[in-house]
């Protein structure tokens, strides 16, 4: 891939993190993790990298980690992906109704990343 990529993670979920970490690091993805209640600091505008955002919805506080993403929308406009251990028809619609642009399982997510990653920087 001709163009520099990294993705903003949050998640509490260690052996999604390694796991993500080492997938990344195979790619040469850049990954930086931030903590929800001061995002602001850690997203650095550079048009010269794509930059997604993944929430890990799974585990305690759903609505405030759904709700966060209408705010990362107020500093960045990189897509924002939220990531769940087991999908439902219901966290998809509410994840929808607060801006997510994508759900994944983190296992799809883990296994698919690059052709993830193309497929964002194709559009």
């Amino acid at each position: 891939m001709n163009r520099d990529f990294n993705l903003y993670v949050f998640s509490d979920d260690a052996n999604f993190c390694s796991a993500l970490a080492l997938e990344c690091n195979s790619y040469g993805f850049e990954l930086t993790f931030f903590e929800l209640k001061d995002f602001k600091k850690n997203f650095q505008i550079n048009n010269k990298v794509f930059s997604v955002v993944i929430i890990d919805l799974s585990g305690h506080d759903l609505n405030f980690k759904l709700k966060k993403c209408e705010e990362i929308r107020l500093v960045v406009n990189y897509p924002i992906f939220g990531v769940v251990d087991k999908m439902s028809k219901e966290l998809q619609n509410k994840s929808k109704d607060y801006g997510y642009d994508l759900i994944f399982t983190k296992r799809t997510l883990l296994k698919s990343l690059k052709k993830v990653v193309v497929h964002i920087i194709d559009k």
